[in-house]
């Protein structure tokens, strides 16, 4: 894992920067793009970041595929990544820069993982319930993990209310492997 306080620092910087244009949400919009295509394609990054390869060159790659497809200051930021040689260092300042959205919105995604598909009455009351704890807004992001075998994980920030049948029989198997049988 990279040094966050690189990222963090640099993701500020584009905030602060989109807060003051207006543009949180389309920045927001396009780094997530972004880090979705740099998820995807390791090697663009990987010849962004690569030593051996001119800045000049890099730049000129930048400009070439992104000045009409990304807001100015973002390819700004993006060249200023390149210039410093904190190119690498993207998706993990894309999460940061999330993170800093979802504050300023008071918004927090909620990751949660259930055996089989849920109906959207449970979402909202699950949604509901989450906001009453957290008093904040809060956005269901929802996967079919049937490992799980069933019941439900939230994670919500860096809390994770695991209450899955996979989990309980496994609490279940440790309690019962620790018992002394005389």
């Amino acid at each position: 894992m990279k040094d966050t306080h690189v990222a963090k620092r640099y993701a500020h910087a584009l905030f602060n920067v989109a807060l003051k244009k207006g543009t949180v949400d389309i920045i927001s919009s396009e780094i997530y793009q972004l880090k979705s295509f740099y998820d995807k394609d390791k090697r663009f990054i990987g010849f962004l970041a690569a030593p051996q390869v001119l800045t000049e060159h890099k730049i000129a790659m930048v400009r070439t595929l992104f000045t009409t497809r990304l807001s100015p200051s973002l390819v700004s930021f993006l060249l200023l990544l390149i210039e410093k040689g904190r190119v690498d260092h993207l998706g993990e300042i894309a999460r940061e820069f999330e993170k800093l959205v979802e504050d300023h919105k008071g918004l927090i995604k909620a990751r949660v993982t259930t055996a089989v598909h849920v109906e959207d009455d449970y979402k909202i009351r699950l949604r509901e319930k989450l906001m009453s704890i957290t008093n904040k807004n809060i956005e269901i992001l929802h996967r079919i993990d049937k490992n799980i075998l069933g019941g439900i994980i939230v994670q919500l920030n860096y809390n994770v209310i695991d209450r899955s049948v996979r989990n309980q029989l496994n609490t279940l198997k440790h309690d019962l492997m620790s018992l002394k049988v005389y």
